[in-house]
Order: C-alpha cells, then sequence, then structure tokens
C-alpha cells in the first residue's frame, strides 16, 4: 500500500469517527501494551462504598453502590462484590425486597458463596431467604458451538444461548480479532434466550497460508459489566480461517487491523474499505455492521 492510498484509509475512518487523524501506533508498540480493548475495568466506586459501609453511612453507601453498578464494563467479580455489599445494606436499610433481588444476582454471579457465621441476623434472614429459591430461577451463563474451520470472506455466524431468569443481560457481544493483533473489534446482538453474532466476511481476508481468529464471547449488563462469558482476553478461543484466494493486500497493512479493531463495526453505519485495483484505481467496497450496540 503506497502513502496516498493509507492517507485516503486514515481519512475514511476519522470521516465516520468524527475524530482528528493521529499517526496510527505500529505494531512492536500495540504488542507492547498491557492490556486490551477487551478487558474489564476495575471499578472505583467500589472501595469508596466499602469505606462508607464501615463507617455506617449506609444512605451514602447505597447511594455510591448505585454509581458502581452504571459503571462501565466492570468485571464479573466487581459486579459480585457490589451486589453482595449492597444486599447487605439494604438489609441494614430494612429494604427486602431489593435485598431479596440483589442476593440473587449475587448468588447467580457467585454460585458457591458461603455466608460467614457473623453477619448479623438481618442480613443472613435476608441471604437465606434468597438462597432458598431455586437455582434455575437465578442461574446465569451462555453456551455456543465453536465455530468450524472456516472460508475467508464468508461470514461466520455464532449461535449464542442465553440463561438469564433474573433478566440480567442486555447483550450478547462477540468479540474477535485475528491471531497476533492486539485489539478486538466488536460485534454484538440484543438479549434473548437465543441469539445470531456474525463476524462479517470483510474481517475474514484471504491468505495463501490460512490463519486463526481469536474471540470472547460475553453477555453483559446494560452498562456493558461482564455477566458471563467463554473465553477471555488472556485465553481467547480460536477458530481456523482456511488457506485461499490472493494474498492479504490490504488486510495485510497493520494499519488495517487497528482501525478494525478499534470497533467501527460496532458504530451502525455502513464502513468502506479502500484498496488498490489491479488497473491501478481504487474501488471502494461497503459492508454493513451485523447485531447493534458499541464495543467498549
Amino acid at each position: 500500500m503506497n502513502s496516498t492510498q493509507t492517507r485516503a484509509l486514515e481519512i475514511t475512518f476519522a470521516a465516520l469517527l468524527g475524530v482528528a487523524v493521529l499517526a496510527p501506533p505500529s505494531g512492536p508498540a500495540l504488542a507492547q501494551s498491557g492490556s486490551t480493548n477487551a478487558e474489564c475495568r476495575s471499578n472505583p466506586h467500589l472501595a469508596r462504598a466499602r469505606e462508607l459501609y464501615d463507617e455506617l453511612q449506609f444512605d451514602d453507601a447505597a447511594s455510591t453502590l448505585q454509581r458502581a453498578i452504571e459503571y462501565a464494563n466492570n468485571c464479573r467479580y466487581d459486579l459480585a462484590e457490589i451486589y453482595r455489599l449492597k444486599a447487605f445494606v439494604d438489609a441494614v436499610n430494612q429494604e427486602r425486597e431489593r435485598c431479596h433481588r440483589d442476593f440473587e444476582i449475587f448468588l447467580a454471579l457467585s454460585p458457591d458463596y458461603v455466608m460467614p457465621d457473623d453477619v448479623p441476623p438481618k442480613i443472613r434472614s435476608c441471604y437465606e431467604d434468597a438462597k432458598s429459591v431455586a437455582p434455575s430461577r437465578r442461574t446465569l451463563g451462555i453456551s455456543h458451538d465453536a465455530p468450524k474451520d472456516s472460508q475467508h470472506s464468508t461470514p461466520v455466524s455464532l449461535r449464542v444461548e442465553v440463561t438469564d431468569p433474573l433478566r440480567l443481560v442486555d447483550q450478547v457481544r462477540l468479540y474477535f480479532r485475528r491471531d497476533g493483533v492486539k485489539i478486538f473489534t466488536v460485534v454484538s446482538a440484543r438479549a434473548d434466550d437465543s441469539v445470531s453474532v456474525v463476524i462479517p466476511g470483510l474481517a475474514l481476508p484471504p491468505s495463501e497460508t490460512g490463519y486463526q481468529m481469536e474471540y470472547i464471547v460475553r453477555a453483559v449488563d446494560r452498562w456493558g459489566g461482564v455477566l458471563a462469558e467463554e473465553g477471555s482476553p488472556k485465553s481467547p478461543l480460536t477458530f481456523n480461517v482456511v488457506a485461499g484466494g490472493a494474498g492479504p493486500g490490504i488486510a495485510g497493512e497493520p494499519l488495517f487491523w487497528v482501525l478494525l479493531g478499534a470497533g467501527v463495526i460496532g458504530l451502525g453505519v455502513g464502513v468502506f474499505f479502500i484498496a488498490q485495483g489491479d488497473d491501478g484505481t481504487i474501488p471502494v467496497t461497503f459492508f454493513e455492521k451485523q447485531g447493534t450496540g458499541l464495543g467498549p
């Protein structure tokens, strides 16, 4: 790819994203990064809520815990602790129904939890009521059939089954990237008992040697908090894209994968890529996003 084509690709994505174009980081620089865009976020409100609880400031703790729930892209273990502490606060504040709901959510996220013996009776009573609910009414999870070896330039559809009797899941998100690329691209679908999430064919370019795609499937709440997942940023699931077709062309350029991984597919608009044709012209190819919602 020459400098003119590269600049055209930059401008194209800048127009779609509504941001200024800066020099993209190089491949090695990306590889040195300590995290990816699929990492969940540690919640800064949780520590403050614990402090307020220990200081017996229960009303302030309750409002802080609500901010913690609404914090974007919570980790699952943080969400579990938020709902546990919220249940304690609601029990102390004699909010029995809220406490019961909080403990049900907490047990869905941490089914093996055992209540300590020194917990006050008011809290223990609420916990025991929630725990007496049949586990099938508070089970939370997802499952899917892993893709088989896939052809290049062909969409890959994942059917995801969602178990969510508490109705916590807002979206099912599929994070994917080519092996060796740091940033994930995200496609999503609104939650249902069974949903299909599609990796578009454009994201699976041809290769003379074939390659692996890495992916993660997640169920998230309305703020992007992780409720259940298969695969993880450190141990993603994989499937193969078989060898075939032309050489990598534009898809072999680092800029292509940086921009694709930045979540452009999640914008819900038609996206176009520029590539040089055999006759020296620059054709434009369009595709439409599959699913809805934005990646993190």
